[in-house]
């Protein structure tokens, strides 16, 4: 039955099962050699640290550190949020705009978070999920017909909530949040027509 429901969920939303197994594997390799909540181990295995992608040219790590989750709590809801509403993005724009939307939206909050949070360590696929969230705003400002009132409603609410947390957590990034929900609402200009 699960393997009849992972078979359908991969038919129908490929790139998003590809990141999903990619975070789990990842999260899993960097548990068994030296913890997912290690900051030096994160940092080993390409966690967003902007004074390493200065000093070194570690450019890599703006797209590593959105596959790596800092404890279980991390990647259970990234991974959960990605499971929900990456499918939906992923059919509405076909798998090709949908990964690079995925990826730039992620880079994108991975920037901010360089610019404006500059010593701070971070990972984690919360800036391309608001990337997804940027996308539905935009479904709502300009396609209205393409979301039920209903939709609507659960989509702002958990922004809303998504951004309280946000604020109120110290641990989150809120550069990374805000870039990638920006990110994602200017992209969809691009990625959806």
């Amino acid at each position: 039955m699960l393997i009849e429901r992972m078979k359908d969920f991969y038919k129908k939303s490929k790139i998003t099962f590809i990141f999903l197994t990619i975070m789990i594997i990842y999260f899993i390799f960097i548990t068994l050699n030296g913890g997912s909540t290690n900051n030096e181990t994160l940092v080993r295995y390409g966690a967003l640290f902007p004074p390493f992608i200065l000093r070194y040219n570690e450019y890599y790590r703006f797209i590593t550190s959105i596959f790596i989750h800092i404890g279980v709590t991390h990647i259970f809801f990234n991974g959960y949020a990605l499971y929900i509403f990456g499918p939906q993005i992923e059919r509405l724009m076909g798998s090709t705009k949908y990964l690079l939307f995925f990826l730039l939206t992620g880079i994108g909050g991975n920037l901010a978070t360089f610019f404006f949070n500059f010593l701070t360590l971070s990972a984690g696929a919360s800036g391309s999920l608001f990337g997804l969230f940027g996308a539905f705003l935009y479904l709502i400002h300009r396609h209205k017909n393409m979301v039920t009132p209903e939709g609507r409603k659960s989509i702002l609410s958990l922004l809303g909530i998504n951004l309280a947390l946000t604020i109120f957590i110290p641990s989150i990034s809120v550069t990374a949040h805000i870039g990638g929900l920006v990110i994602g609402y200017l992209l969809s200009y691009v990625f959806i027509k």
